[in-house]
């Protein structure tokens, strides 16, 4: 693991000083981050308010395990956990990674488990509870398997996704999530408080939003894009011609698209004509959810210290878990695809069929998509520095569980 920088450290502190100084009306779940409680209240100084924010964060990612049932009538328990999936911030790696833990876990022999779990027990007989849960296990001649329930709600499924938040089939919907043990929404965290799991443990992955939206637009070049370069694209959305591009979430995708997947306080009904709140509400609003909305936060450019944090926190994510021989190792998915137009930009293409854009965006096409997301640089810096500060508290739990 990486050193932790004092730069990056003190880089959140004053970043989080300054937003909590400009805002009177912050968010009331935000005060671990803030000093006092009423007007006349002495602000915390650096060292205090860092010192509080790591205490919070080493308390939010103790370790913890699923909660599994007893395999029988009994399924896991519901609204355990979820993924906030931002597209092309390797969400669908995380997904079939989160996927494979979760089919593990439904393999475990139950009785095994509950063996293991009585003999570690330090508040009892271990000889004892030892005998009498393993002669239970050796009655049981068939394996005794949890049952996971799990479900997902994403905004690129446009039909299933307007019908599940719309008043007549909501309720349908609902039914399914309200039994699910573990969620993943492509979708801003206000569709996950409409449907009440915001309670649940949570995890999402952070990509730099230049590198975002320009694998986006390498992943849709022909779907979404039609093959226009994304100079011309944006071109395009400003001079409000979009008639001919890709539907639904196609332009979206290309503006301050991760901020708005953080947004808790717009209309699930309304989520791209909502226009209630300012730049500025939804800069607090996106960055606040950062702070408070999640039980860990990954960076996909620290991809293994990523993956450390939340194998951390959610030990069963681990690529070996005791009972089982099944490894989860983090996959690569959802490259980008040949996107067929290399006809139009024919000096760009070996083939004539294949456009081959480059790995990275130039320099004139890079300062366009920072144009276009100044809300989202805004809030991977802050994510940045939270991810910084995630590390140190981990390590502070450690050394505290070693005393």
């Amino acid at each position: 693991m990486k050193t932790i920088t004092i730069e990056a450290l003190q880089m959140f502190v004053l970043f989080t000083l300054a937003l909590l100084c400009a805002t009177e009306g912050a968010d009331q779940d935000s005060s671990f981050l803030r000093g006092g409680g009423g007007a006349g209240a002495q602000q915390l100084n650096e060292t205090e308010l860092e010192h509080q924010i790591i205490t919070e964060l080493s308390e939010r990612m103790r370790p913890r395990s699923l909660h599994l049932g007893n395999g029988g009538s009994e399924s896991a328990e519901a609204r355990q956990f979820f993924h906030l999936h931002h597209m092309k911030s390797g969400g669908t790696s995380l997904d079939h990674w989160i996927s494979c833990a979760l089919q593990r876990q439904r393999h475990l022999d139950l009785n095994a488990v509950q063996v293991a779990d009585d003999t570690n027990d330090k508040g009892h007989d271990e000889g004892q509870r030892k005998g009498s849960r393993a002669e239970e296990a050796d009655i049981n001649e068939k394996p005794l398997h949890p049952i996971i329930r799990s479900s997902r709600l994403s905004e690129c499924s446009t039909g299933m996704y307007n019908k599940c938040i719309s008043d007549e089939g909501a309720g349908n919907c609902r039914a399914n999530y309200d039994n699910a043990a573990t969620m993943t929404y492509c979708s801003p965290l206000a569709v996950v408080k409409y449907f009440d799991w915001s309670d649940a443990d949570a995890v999402t992955m952070m990509r730099h939003p230049v590198d975002r939206v320009w694998s986006m637009f390498r992943f849709r070049t022909n779907g979404c894009y039609k093959c226009q370069d994304l100079k011309t694209v944006y071109r395009d959305m400003d001079n409000g011609d979009v008639e001919k591009y890709g539907k639904g979430i196609c332009l979206g995708q290309l503006s301050n698209h991760i901020s708005r997947n953080l947004l808790k306080k717009i209309n699930v009904k309304e989520l791209d004509t909502d226009e209630s709140m300012t730049e500025e509400e939804k800069l607090e609003d996106a960055i606040d959810s950062i702070k408070n909305s999640f039980t860990v936060v990954g960076v996909l450019d620290q991809l293994e210290e990523s993956l450390d944090l939340m194998s951390y926190t959610f030990p069963w994510l681990s690529v070996e878990i005791e009972g089982s021989d099944m490894t989860c190792e983090f996959p690569h998915s959802n490259a980008s695809p040949r996107n067929k137009c290399g006809s139009s930009h024919p000096e760009e293409s070996e083939d004539g069929k294949h456009w081959d854009l480059q790995k990275h965006p130039d320099a004139e096409t890079r300062k366009l998509i920072e144009e276009h997301n100044q809300i989202d640089m805004k809030v991977y810096e802050a994510a940045l520095a939270h991810f910084e500060l995630q590390k140190l508290a981990m390590v502070a739990t450690d050394e505290e569980d070693t005393e």
